[in-house]
């Protein structure tokens, strides 16, 4: 089996509730979606998505990726999907960096081994190894009263693992913390996530007051380093994102920074194939993980569903279903369940059927038509 042509489309992914804010007043309506199409010379096609954060959360951008989406695109033509290891290296040998770019191509291919071996993803990766698993929102920075709205929304879905976005001026991070707290109850899990938008002075003190709440930490600070130092001075559970991209930096966040757990977002680090490697690891090193993606829509939700199905319950923290908070829609997948759990599809590779109408015209093609 060969790859036979690569088409790459766009579209808009607007969260459901209005401006979506973090850090730094890195606030926005929306993102646009970078969606990849592998067709074979078998008949199989893989899809999958990925999603850039603006231009100043991770090094990659939508412009940056798009480009490197063409660079290996014809890396990757004549490759055969269903060996992943090689893809990997193929990429790797093209372009270095643009984990963003090569995880969407990954993780199509992906998708094309599930189909061939008429497994779902999540057989592939490991195996099933719950039949749902626990979903988590995030509550973005926003007013008092509105991050009450949306708490209360989400604990009627069901929902009991809340990340609640922090970063800004320390008195008003700590107060919405300490809102999320109360409108939560003593049942949820609280993630204090600040993308990495305080520096070491403003951690120690948002630290300092939030000691003894049941709360944790995440990326407080943009670099490991500032994260080790914050460690000798707080109680709080940390867990680290942004600055864990490899294997090294996971062994890092454990042994030097003391952080007892991870956010593994595929796109960050480049795919299903790394994306797993990180996930085993973590396990093996008894690290708890959440399961998430920097942005997306449905292909996201259905990417995530896989790799947290095959993750361990006692390692799995909870994970991400952008389907329930952002629109439109562009292809079917897992919803979550009245019980505010996700669970994964039955059918083989992702599981998804993409509405390419609504998709509309890809912006790169490149290969042969069948």
């Amino acid at each position: 089996m060969k790859i036979t042509r690569v088409q790459v489309y766009e579209y808009d992914v607007a969260y459901a509730y209005g401006p979506y804010g973090m850090s730094h007043g890195r606030v926005a309506l929306a993102q646009t979606s970078l969606v990849v199409r592998l067709s074979t010379d078998d008949g199989l096609e893989g899809w999958a998505e990925t999603c850039p954060n603006g231009r100043t959360y991770l090094p990659s951008f939508l412009e940056g990726e798009r480009a490197a989406l063409g660079v290996l695109a014809d890396a990757v033509l004549g490759c055969d999907p269903r060996n992943v290891n090689v893809l990997d290296a193929v990429m790797d040998d093209a372009l270095l960096g643009s984990n963003a770019a090569k995880g969407v191509v990954d993780m199509a291919a992906w998708d094309i081994l599930g189909q061939a071996a008429r497994l779902p993803v999540s057989e592939v990766l490991g195996g099933r190894t719950q039949d749902s698993f626990p979903l988590f929102i995030a509550a973005p920075i926003d007013s008092a009263e509105a991050t009450r709205e949306a708490v209360a929304r989400e604990l009627a879905n069901g929902i009991r693992v809340i990340q609640v976005k922090v970063g800004d001026a320390v008195a008003d991070d700590v107060a919405r913390v300490r809102v999320v707290l109360e409108a939560a109850g003593p049942d949820c899990t609280i993630i204090a996530d600040a993308n990495g938008g305080w520096n070491l002075q403003s951690a120690l003190l948002a630290a300092r007051q939030l000691d003894g709440l049941p709360v944790r930490l995440e990326q407080p600070c943009r670099t490991m380093t500032d994260c080790a130092e914050l460690r000798k001075h707080t109680s709080l559970p940390l867990v680290l994102d942004e600055c864990v991209v490899t294997i090294d930096d996971l062994m890092r966040a454990k042994y030097f920074v003391g952080a007892g757990a991870v956010n593994i977002k595929p796109s960050r680090v480049g795919g299903f194939t790394r994306a797993r490697a990180m996930r085993d690891a973590a396990q093996g090193l008894g690290m708890t993980f959440t399961i998430d993606d920097t942005w997306g829509g449905a292909l996201t939700t259905a990417q995530n569903a896989h790799l947290a199905a095959s993750s361990r319950p006692d390692n799995l923290t909870a994970t991400s279903f952008f389907a329930e908070w952002t629109e439109p829609l562009i292809a079917t997948g897992p919803r979550m369940l009245p019980d505010g759990r996700g669970v994964v599809s039955d059918l083989p590779g992702l599981g998804v059927t993409v509405d390419v109408d609504r998709l509309g015209a890809p912006v790169m093609d490149r290969g042969t038509r069948r």
